[in-house]
């Protein structure tokens, strides 16, 4: 059964990286499973199985988004898929009607961040589409997501289905000092990690000027993005851009080993729906201090209320400044935290996350035969 994952653009990030995951797993369960970016923003992916980029550079007109439909229409009339899985919303839009144009029946849609996010056009497209059937299944991956969609309509409600983000083990090859060493990172000083595109939306620019206050503190960032002349220009008018290190977008499977570099990973996004390089940390116990906003909220907030990290208010410098200090001094907090935040990283299990969207397109498959 052909099975095809699409996403708006090619770059390392959490909806692109879920997208290949459920692609591999499907291919390990027997399934013929390919990943389709409309277009090639950063080449994080050039060379992984089943992967296509439909149009190799970032459009800029309506023509080009014309010409992206079109040659989606022709790939799909080629390629026959049985089940389209979609992904961010521009691909959910063009990637949905495409489906159903062709006669698709067990068509799912990926909503990876909350509607406020969501440009006006694309908000209203979204809605519209929703309501009309093109998506016969619309997967929110968290409760915060689900929640940004209570004011629309029963119709559009209806239909949505909630699936938990999932992640692979990690792979670790080096310890601390290896790691920091392959990085270039400096081998004795206290260093806070972070993993993100250089966007508005990942607030690094809290973590540059958190150094002000740190003199004894390295940065790392992981990610490239529109924001990267900017933020390094900060950091050279704050006096700190010799403890910035910027290593741009690094391969999926070279994360665990950066994470390992680290003694904090900050994750101060101004909104995210999970955070999926926020769980990775988690998983090998690295010690987390994030933005009090409702996805992140929603990882790290057990049953009963407690916290596995530490949330701060995305605008609250001092309060990060704090947390830093406490966890780099008192090594009983930041070991607690540690084994509490691996115990939550396992909630996040890929393999359940797989076996939900298959249970999903069976059932509508099913309905058909």
């Amino acid at each position: 059964m052909k099975i095809v994952n699409i996403v708006t653009q090619m770059e390392a990030a959490g909806a692109q990286q879920v997208a290949i995951n459920i692609a591999a797993i499907l291919r390990n369960k027997g399934y013929e499973a390919e990943v389709w970016f409309l277009y090639l923003k950063r080449p994080a992916y050039n060379g992984y199985k089943g992967v296509r980029v439909i149009f190799n550079r970032k459009p800029s007109t309506i023509i080009d988004y014309i010409l992206i439909f079109w040659s989606l229409i022709r790939l799909m009339h080629r390629q026959r898929p049985k089940v389209v899985i979609t992904h961010t919303y521009y691909a959910n839009i063009l990637g949905q009607v495409a489906a159903y144009l062709f006669g698709v029946q067990a068509r799912l849609a990926v909503q990876h961040n909350p509607s406020y996010t969501y440009p006006k056009i694309a908000k209203i497209l979204d809605h519209a589409i929703g309501n009309l059937g093109f998506y016969k299944r619309n997967i929110v991956v968290s409760r915060a997501v689900s929640n940004s969609f209570d004011s629309y309509s029963a119709l559009y409600k209806k239909r949505c289905t909630l699936i938990y983000y999932g992640i692979p083990a990690l792979k670790l090859t080096l310890d601390q000092e290896k790691a920091r060493s392959q990085f270039g990172l400096p081998l004795k000083s206290s260093l806070i990690v972070n993993v993100g595109r250089l966007a508005a939306q990942k607030n690094q620019s809290l973590l540059i000027r958190l150094l002000k206050r740190l003199p004894d503190v390295q940065l790392a960032i992981a990610g490239e993005g529109e924001l990267r002349s900017v933020l390094e220009g900060e950091a050279r008018s704050l006096g700190v851009f010799d403890r910035v290190f910027f290593l741009g977008e690094i391969p999926p499977e070279e994360i665990g080993n950066f994470l390992l570099t680290g003694d904090v990973f900050i994750f101060p996004s101004v909104y995210e729906a999970t955070g999926l390089a926020m769980v990775e940390a988690m998983q090998i116990g690295l010690p987390v201090i994030a933005s009090d906003v409702p996805g992140i909220r929603e990882v790290l907030e057990e049953e009963d209320g407690s916290l596995a990290g530490v949330l701060v208010d995305p605008e609250d410098e001092n309060g990060f400044c704090e947390a830093v200090k406490k966890i780099l001094k008192d090594i009983e907090f930041a070991n607690l935290l540690a084994n509490r935040l691996k115990a939550r990283a396992n909630l996040y299990c890929v393999t359940q996350m797989v076996d939900n969207y298959e249970q999903c397109f069976l059932e509508l498959l099913n309905k058909v035969g």
